[in-house]
């Protein structure tokens, strides 16, 4: 009957294909088919389904391509179709994730997968693997702009903003100091000793960069050479970091599940609140001294009474 505006069929043994009759139940508005072993290709007669808001076909075994159709259903919440041979997934820009979330649009487009390449799936909420493992993908305006472009502009304002503020303390400093005429005596070289220990100490005098505070070249290009390495690793784990769902490269654990009885997918990962807080905690206590010595640092090298080369050595 073209009535029907529910049909829920999961976990029923059918078999067989969709015939191109569902079109006819124009009053649908949840189908659920899910956990069966329909065979063939979604019918496009799907598409017509106009007032549909929930369609589940997952663990299936439908091939092909998913119909063109289902971009024009504008009242659809819930699209899952993970777990079959589906190649090619539309594109469901109008689909209201504000119901189920992360569960709304779950495809197979995630690694390991069972074609040579992942199915590529922009809208997808969910990503799942050969596996039945799965893992959002979260759209965020930094994965947006690209994770290698944010670190450079990052560290470069970062850089910027600590030439603003030694600037700034020089300039402080020198008011306070104007009409104190500056002559290189005994004491004043003696200061200037004292200064350069200081910078020693902030630095380290095991680190590799205490040479920066020194004048000898070697030293500055064993320096430079041990900063050129560590920005190497550094762009290389930045760049591991754009991840991609759909490539066998990524390092990220599918932690999810989607399962066969439920229309919503959990994170099964041990990972807890109270866990980041403890490592935040640490990564704090680890890296305050070092931030409290460059801080140090940035405020020793915008002494009045330092030359241009000592206060670059310093910064």
């Amino acid at each position: 009957s073209n009535r029907v505006i529910k049909l829920e069929l999961r976990n029923n043994g059918l078999s067989g294909r969709l015939r191109e009759s569902i079109g006819d139940l124009a009053l649908m508005e949840v189908l659920d088919l899910s956990d069966n072993d329909i065979k063939g290709s979604i019918p496009t007669e799907v598409g017509q389904l106009s007032e549909l808001t929930y369609l589940r076909l997952s663990y299936n075994a439908f091939t092909g391509t998913a119909p063109g159709g289902l971009e024009e259903l504008t009242k659809l919440q819930l699209l899952q179709l993970q777990s079959n041979r589906i190649t090619e997934m539309p594109l469901m820009t109008q689909l209201d994730e504000s119901k189920y979330n992360e569960s709304a649009f779950v495809t197979d487009c995630g690694v390991p997968s069972a074609f040579d390449e992942a199915p590529k799936c922009e809208d997808c909420t969910m990503c799942c693997n050969a596996n039945d493992d799965c893992y959002p993908q979260e759209k965020i305006a930094v994965a947006d702009f690209g994770y290698s472009k944010f670190a450079a502009v990052f560290f470069a304002c970062f850089i910027v903003l600590c030439c603003v503020v030694v600037l700034f303390l020089y300039f402080v400093g020198k008011r306070k100091n104007r009409g104190n005429a500056l002559t290189m005596s005994v004491e004043m070289r003696m200061r200037l000793k004292e200064d350069e220990k200081y910078a020693l100490s902030k630095i380290g005098k095991e680190s590799v960069y205490s040479y920066f505070v020194t004048e000898k070249p070697v030293g500055w290009l064993a320096a430079f050479a041990t900063l050129g390495i560590q920005v190497g690793i550094l762009a290389f784990f930045v760049m591991a970091s754009e991840a991609n769902l759909q490539k066998d490269t990524t390092d990220i654990e599918f932690t999810w599940k989607c399962p066969r009885d439920s229309d919503v997918c959990d994170n099964k990962a041990d990972l807890t609140k109270a866990g980041w807080a403890i490592f935040s905690l640490l990564m704090i206590a680890f890296l305050a001294k070092d931030m409290i010595n460059g801080c140090k640092l940035i405020n020793h090298s915008s002494k009045v009474s330092h030359t241009l080369g000592s206060r670059i050595r310093y910064f």
